[in-house]
């Protein structure tokens, strides 16, 4: 059985004032126990989706492991050639294939950050890129996808989903 994990983020293009910034994992022994934070977690509307922080991700993260995820982040920049060497937080942006995402606009150091892959040809891509959406430098979003190896690190690919939450 899959256990709910996270907060709850709130519907697209909307964050709920009472929902927490950095999410907690809520496990079945939590909802079990009838905790009041588990159980209005749990019993969001259906507009909701439960969502994990990105360091909460690399935490989950397992080598060889293809795990369905919702992350919770903030947009800081793009990967330009390699994840270890070659980011880039400020504009002007050139790569539009990823987008870096982190738990707070200013993260401290790379490892703090997660690579998303932006597909051509996709609403997400087209979306939330850094070259042709600048603006979306430091907006929170709601990515949902599928978390696995990229850039040698954990990172989201797949994406099937997402939601501009500021």
């Amino acid at each position: 059985m899959f256990a709910a994990i996270g907060a709850a983020c709130s519907s697209p293009g909307v964050l709920d004032d009472d929902e927490p910034d950095t999410p907690e994992i809520i496990t079945d022994d939590t909802i079990n126990d009838n905790d009041t934070a588990a159980t209005d977690t749990t019993a969001a509307d259906e507009d909701s989706v439960l969502a994990i922080s990105v360091a909460e991700a690399q935490n989950l993260y397992v080598e060889g492991d293809v795990v369905p995820v919702a992350v919770c982040g903030y947009i800081v920049g793009t990967v330009k050639s390699s994840f270890a060497t070659g980011c880039n937080f400020v504009a002007p942006f050139t790569v539009e294939t990823n987008l870096l995402l982190a738990d707070s606009r200013e993260p401290a150091s790379i490892g703090e950050c997660m690579p998303v892959e932006l597909r051509k040809g996709t609403s997400v891509r087209d979306s939330l890129n850094l070259v042709s959406n600048p603006d979306m430098l430091g907006a929170k979003v709601m990515i949902s996808g599928v978390l696995q190896r990229y850039f040698k690190v954990a990172g989201i690919k797949n994406v099937y989903d997402f939601a501009i939450l500021d």
